[in-house]
């Protein structure tokens, strides 16, 4: 059985207000260790009171640019610790990500379209 390492959020970028991106790469930095080395990243959001979903791409949404997602699927437990409001803002997320790295180029043209408009 593989083994759970808990990444408590609020410990990792020292509070509960998760807004700044450069704090979500510190939460990417330590689930991809764990990811890499084969193991099971726990996401706690314990303590976490405020939190964007620029720091949330940061953290988890790149993720999926990095492993495909049926690696992530395995790799990533259940969330712990969570609210309501935690979960709707990751799984926003996630879709996001998911759908931009699912064909990226896509993705990306439709966006330059839309500014030349």
């Amino acid at each position: 059985m593989t083994k759970v390492t808990r990444i408590t959020i609020s410990s990792i970028v020292d509070g509960g207000i998760c807004v700044a991106a450069s704090d979500g790469q510190k939460v990417y930095r330590a689930l991809h260790e764990v990811i890499e080395r084969g193991g099971r990243a726990e996401i706690s959001f314990f303590g976490v009171t405020r939190m964007t979903t620029a720091f949330l791409n940061a953290a988890v949404g790149q993720l999926y640019g990095e492993f495909d997602e049926a690696t992530l699927k395995s790799r990533l437990a259940s969330p712990v610790d969570f609210e309501d409001w935690h979960l709707r803002r990751l799984k926003l997320v996630v879709d996001r990500a998911k759908l931009y790295f699912s064909d990226r180029e896509r993705v990306e043209a439709v966006y330059r379209d839309n500014l030349e408009d």
